[in-house]
């Protein structure tokens, strides 16, 4: 039950109302006070059952459970980015934890590795959802179908000028609209799909110049400061920071593209 439902339940009033009357008989023979009592006890206990109910309600609203996404086809875009991916972060884990005396700083890039594992097979089973749904539209038959009734619906133009359209054009005209939502649809989604395997690509490609990268800064700490050690492995967890923020925004965009087929 909501906010809304709970200002609207009768039976709190109900009870807000005996509550206020035996406040009122139990003053009434003790002070005048007795009707302002009352009434100050009915919206207490109103009040108090409205949120009561608000936050009942918000604790026992089941949590949406996330869709479990399928997996990429072996040997597709999506598959080869999502395996060196998720290779590379291995290695980059291996790495971090290959020095137990390196710099402090360390610790930072592992924890961001690993909340990275999970974005990136979201990722990919997004850019394998969008790709089977893209594969159930008959892109290329539409497209052949829309040009035949535009054709058609030209000729009824030009023969017939002037004249009110029949109910044969009328149907034409709505088959030619729907015809065209679809090829909407398959365009929004092949987008997406490109938009998707394009982040996977920059993700495996970034997350393999993080190793490189921080293997030479491990390499090199050796002969500097801590400090300054600490400060190059801070800004390749920035880095990782940002490949991190643009998958969470790739698949936001997603989301919205697939909620609205």
């Amino acid at each position: 039950m909501g906010l809304r439902e709970d200002l609207l339940d009768p039976w709190g009033g109900i009870v807000a109302g005996v509550a206020g009357g035996m406040a009122w008989a139990v003053t009434a023979s003790a002070t005048g006070a007795a009707v302002p009592i009352g009434l100050g006890v009915a919206a207490a206990v109103y009040g108090t059952k409205v949120a009561v109910g608000a936050l009942t309600g918000q604790r026992g609203r089941p949590v949406r459970a996330e869709p479990e996404l399928p997996s990429p086809e072996r040997g597709s875009a999506a598959d080869l980015w999502q395996t060196r991916a998720l290779r590379a972060i291995d290695d980059l884990h291996e790495l971090t934890r290959s020095q137990p005396d390196g710099p402090a700083a360390l610790l930072a890039v592992d924890e961001r590795t690993a909340g990275t594992r999970q974005l990136v097979r979201r990722l990919a089973g997004q850019a394998a959802a969008v790709g089977q749904a893209l594969r159930r539209i008959p892109a290329p038959a539409l497209a052949d179908e829309r040009d035949r009734l535009r054709a058609q619906l030209a000729r009824v133009d030009r023969a017939g000028s002037g004249v009110p359209p029949d109910e044969v054009s009328v149907q034409r005209r709505s088959s030619l609209r729907s015809v065209e939502e679809q090829l909407a649809v398959a365009e929004r989604l092949a987008m997406a799909q490109d938009t998707l395997i394009a982040r996977l690509q920059s993700t495996a490609l970034g997350l393999e110049g993080l190793i490189a990268r921080t293997a030479e800064v491990l390499a090199m700490s050796v002969s500097m400061s801590a400090g300054a050690a600490d400060d190059q492995i801070v800004e390749l967890a920035g880095e990782l920071d940002g490949l991190r923020a643009g998958m969470a925004e790739t698949e936001r965009l997603s989301r919205q593209v697939l909620g609205r087929q």
